[in-house]
């Protein structure tokens, strides 16, 4: 059974740092054939997390996926009691996520179902809301959803370490999309904006690949 952790990346080397030092070791402990792959975005435009996610998937194969954010670090007990639990057919499970009904942090999932929901949004560039539209995606394919740890659990400290550095790229334009005016387009119009943005439309160019050590490697990619 491949574990496979999926971490989009850019100007975050002390997080990822401790997370290769601390965090890694652990999971590896924990997570049966781990393998890292960490998907940096060259610079020039704003950050798209969703689309380097894409390239994520794209650039491997895996029986399990997690999305997990460079500044989140689990406890060897959080990796045991949640990380490991078993994920059926057709489920995201989400590990540490947002109280504002969304697919962002740290979540888990089958291919089959990253490929249901055709991935994320390729064109939300900026901070925000592609997990917003991974939720909607989830939602609207009827794959069942689980969470565990919400990012307002007063408790969250007994479960994760977490780094907030900031200076994210502006928020795009994408909230009103997600929160508003999905929810009032048909069906039709909600099939076709899943299938024409996502995996099936994805484009990028790498331009250096590394291993970084053991089960850890790094694409540096051009979206």
């Amino acid at each position: 059974m491949k574990n496979t952790i999926l971490i989009p990346y850019r100007d975050r080397k002390s997080d990822l740092t401790y997370f290769l030092k601390n965090s890694y070791p652990l999971l590896k402990k924990n997570l049966e054939g781990l393998e890292v792959l960490i998907i940096e975005q060259v610079d020039g435009k704003p950050f798209n997390r969703g689309k380097t996610l894409n390239v994520g998937f794209k650039e491997s194969e895996s029986d399990y996926y997690f999305t997990h954010d460079v500044d989140i670090n689990p406890l060897e007990e959080t990796i045991k009691k949640i990380y490991k639990k078993d994920l059926l057919d057709n489920s995201i499970m989400g590990i540490y996520t947002s109280f504002c009904n969304t697919l962002g942090g740290i979540i888990k999932l089958r291919s089959s179902t990253f490929e249901k929901m055709n991935g994320f949004p390729n064109d939300f560039w900026g901070w925000g809301c592609e997990d917003k539209d991974l939720q909607n995606r989830a939602e609207f394919k009827s794959i069942n959803v689980t969470k565990n740890i919400l990012n307002n659990d007063p408790e969250r400290g007994k479960y994760f370490k977490i780094f907030d550095a900031g200076g994210r790229d502006r928020r795009m334009p994408n909230h009103h999309f997600v929160y508003n005016i999905w929810g009032s387009i048909g069906i039709e119009e909600k099939g076709n904006y899943i299938e024409n943005n996502g995996l099936s439309t994805l484009n990028y160019k790498i331009i250096k690949e590394e291993v970084i050590m053991d089960g850890v490697k790094k694409i540096i990619v051009e979206i």
